[in-house]
């Protein structure tokens, strides 16, 4: 009987303790957002005392309910004061694309206590759109030089971007020559040049560049030609 009653006991502590973990609070997302690629968010997490929020490129969790390690793209440590006031904005941009986010409390003085705060918040997208690009093309022609110079600078541009550009030869024939603009920043410009051959072009050519099938720059250009 006595063995049966501390079995009975401690599956009752078991339950009560289970029970109690069942209630913990989580802090909750409320919404998230970006300003000029600042991410934002605003959340409730009272009596927390510090607080971690997490952007990751998939929703993928680990069984303890973190992101998979590979997939987060940014983390950031909450301030008293942004816990206090429920709303934060990061420092560092964020680059464009789709992110899951979470936020994680801590409670330092849980000590066991249920109804502390603590553990993750759901989860909730996040679209970052890529700035919009600003295209311009250059045409260098030389007179004693028997090729040209064509450049396209996006701005600003964070990727590589593959273009052409085409011109009209005086048979009427169109030409065309293929390039990449490859980008390190969605802050700044890029650019790219190509080299072409001058034979065939009229004197005046018109150039124009294409990005995904649709024209971004055209420059119209007169082109001198070495004296004979």
């Amino acid at each position: 009987m006595r063995v049966l009653s501390e079995t009975l006991v401690l599956v009752l502590v078991g339950c009560f303790a289970f029970a109690g973990v069942a209630q913990a609070a989580a802090p909750t997302l409320l919404g998230v957002g970006h300003e000029k690629r600042h991410p934002t968010a605003t959340f409730a997490m009272p009596g927390a005392d510090d607080g971690t929020i997490y952007f990751a490129t998939k929703p993928d969790r680990a069984s303890d309910g973190e992101f998979l390690e590979e997939n987060v793209e940014h983390l950031d440590l909450l301030t008293a004061d942004e816990i206090q006031a429920g709303r934060w904005i990061d420092s560092s941009q964020i680059d464009p694309g789709r992110y899951y986010v979470l936020l994680r409390a801590y409670d330092f003085d849980c000590l066991g206590d249920a109804s502390c705060m603590t553990g993750f918040s759901q989860m909730l997208p996040l679209t970052v759109a890529k700035p919009k690009a600003r295209y311009r093309g250059t045409v260098r022609a030389y007179r004693y030089l028997s090729r040209v110079r064509l450049g396209l600078a996006i701005r600003p541009l964070g990727e590589r971007v593959p273009y052409r550009v085409c011109w009209r030869l005086v048979s009427g024939h169109r030409r065309c020559a293929r390039g990449a603009v490859t980008g390190y920043s969605w802050n700044q410009a890029a650019t790219d040049w190509l080299t072409v051959r001058k034979r065939g072009m009229p004197t005046v050519a018109k150039f124009a560049w294409y990005v995904d099938g649709r024209r971004v720059a055209s420059e119209r250009r007169r082109i001198p030609f070495p004296p004979d």
